[in-house]
């Protein structure tokens, strides 16, 4: 059997394992949705600096932020930016932070 194969069975193993979890389990439900969410946010920024056509270190210059900085916003899972940093990002790429309701299931 080739290896991808033998991957993909283990991942759809584990998928399923994950649904099964996030059916049952509210707090998973609501972690998985809040990881989603940065995710979301993380990438459409970036996505936004780059339509712009502003390198990191242009934005660097226009906020005051480390480069580091701005990476992590952009990429860091594990570190969540201050709301002040957050508006100074946005702003330097002339965008807005809005926000809206959602539907939940």
């Amino acid at each position: 059997m080739p290896f991808t194969d033998v991957t993909d069975t283990i991942l759809n193993e584990e998928t399923k394992e994950l649904e099964e979890i996030l059916l049952r389990n509210a707090k998973a439900r609501e972690a998985c949705a809040q990881f989603e969410a940065e995710c979301k946010l993380r990438k459409e920024l970036t996505e936004a600096r780059k339509e712009k056509n502003i390198t990191q270190k242009e934005l660097q210059k226009r906020t005051g932020l480390t480069q580091q900085m701005i990476s992590r916003i952009e990429k860091d899972q594990e570190i969540s930016p201050i709301l002040k940093n957050l508006i100074k990002y946005v702003n330097a790429i002339v965008y807005e932070l809005t926000i809206r309701p959602v539907e939940r299931k």
